[in-house]
């Protein structure tokens, strides 16, 4: 056990990063980020979203506040507010994991970022945790978002599970085929 395990430990209010949830490791493969119900992207609240210009990919309605990798790849973009990362895949896929409708308004309150820009991971591997009850608290929509941004960049971009579903944490979204 090393010195910030035995920190983590025994310092007041200090939190580990929750488990990794079991995750196919396909570098073709989007997994679903948190467990919850399935959003056609054009049915997500925000224009951005809805109108593709964040790229090809879906909506969750978040029954849990952690947020997994989608993907195994490398963090190329973090925000200063917590509630977004950019992660290039193993494939080349650009993957955008955003936490929240309009959530930079929190300016980073109730987000913890578990990963940075720079740092390697692997699917299912927990990259953040958010407070669904203080988003409430302040009216704003807890929709995680997932987005490839490069779609272009591949011959085929499939989401590859129904809108209204539930889906679990590590489980297939979408699949970016070369």
């Amino acid at each position: 056990m090393g010195l910030l395990d035995k920190l983590s430990r025994t310092l007041p209010g200090a939190r580990r990063a929750p488990e990794a949830v079991p995750a196919p490791q396909d570098p073709e493969a989007i997994l679903a980020p948190v467990t919850g119900q399935v959003v056609a992207l054009d049915a997500v609240p925000d224009p951005a979203f809805s109108q593709g210009m964040l790229g090809c990919g879906l909506g969750i309605r978040a029954q849990e506040d952690v947020a997994f990798s989608p993907v195994s790849g490398t963090v190329v973009a973090d925000v200063k507010t917590k509630h977004a990362l950019l992660i290039q895949s193993e494939n080349g896929a650009e993957v955008l994991l955003h936490v929240g409708l309009d959530s930079v308004r929190l300016r980073g309150a109730g987000f913890r970022a578990f990963v940075r820009k720079g740092d390697r991971v692997r699917a299912g591997q927990p990259v953040m945790s958010f407070d669904r009850a203080l988003m409430s608290e302040r009216g704003l929509d807890d929709t995680v978002v997932v987005t490839v941004t490069n779609a272009d960049a591949f011959a085929s971009v499939r989401v590859v599970c129904d809108s209204d579903v539930e889906v679990s944490a590590g489980s297939e979204l979408i699949r970016c085929e070369r």
